[in-house]
This record gives C-alpha cells, sequence and structure tokens, in this order.
C-alpha cells in the first residue's frame, strides 16, 4: 500500500491512528485526504468519491465562516436519513471524515476524533527517517 506520497509508513500509522474509530459501534468508514480531495493511503471509488466532495465541502463551509466573521470551523457535521457524516480539518492540507449509521454514539465519535486529529497532525509534522 502506498498514499500520495509514496510512503507505506505513514499509512500504516494513519492506519492506526484511525483504527480506535471504526472500533466505535456505528461507525462504517474513517478517511484521511488531502484538501485537495485525494485519499491518503488505501482507497476504493467511495473513498475516492467521499475525499473529494468532502474537501470542497468543508473549503466551501470554512470560506462562508470566514466571510461572515464567525470564527473557524471546528468540525462539520451532516446529519442525513441513514447517518452522519463528520468532518474535521486537521492543519490546512487535511480533513478526516467519518461515515456512520444514523445510531452512532456521536459524542463519542467527536471525542476520538479530535484524539485521532492530533495524533494525525503529530504524524504529518514528523519528518520521515
Amino acid at each position: 500500500m502506498v498514499n500520495c506520497n509514496g510512503t507505506e509508513k505513514l499509512d500504516l500509522n494513519i492506519e492506526n491512528v484511525l483504527r480506535p474509530l471504526m472500533k466505535i459501534n456505528g461507525v462504517q468508514n474513517c478517511i484521511l485526504a488531502t484538501m485537495g480531495g485525494i485519499p491518503v493511503g488505501r482507497m476504493d471509488q467511495n473513498d475516492s468519491i467521499v475525499s473529494a466532495t468532502s474537501a470542497a465541502v468543508l473549503g466551501a463551509v470554512t470560506e462562508m465562516v470566514k466571510n461572515i466573521n464567525f470564527g473557524m470551523p471546528e468540525k462539520l457535521i451532516v446529519e442525513t436519513d441513514y447517518g452522519k457524516i463528520i468532518m474535521e480539518e486537521i492543519g490546512s492540507e487535511y480533513v478526516v471524515v467519518v461515515l456512520t449509521d444514523d445510531n452512532a454514539n456521536i459524542g463519542m465519535i467527536r471525542l476520538t476524533l479530535k484524539k485521532a486529529a492530533l495524533n494525525i497532525q503529530n504524524l504529518i509534522q514528523t519528518p520521515s527517517g
């Protein structure tokens, strides 16, 4: 498995960081993507679609919030008939997207996502050796 930067070690570390999110009852998928919409790590067709769309949506919401002087968004939560899509920007270059069932524990997901975001931030700032 090779990510967009060509480093297998980063992929493995990111999978390990996202694993606690995936273990939460009701979480269907977790995806790390660049703000350019490219999934990092393993990917399938759905991951590509979710990555591209999520990056565009988060970018648009961030721009809107800036334009109305309402601070900076921390998370974006989209509620649908079938579940929720939770997005959190990491730095200015990445976004984590969590897809859930309707009955997922959002509080637990938010807490775990916050920890995962900090861990991913540390991973992407660590120089590879």
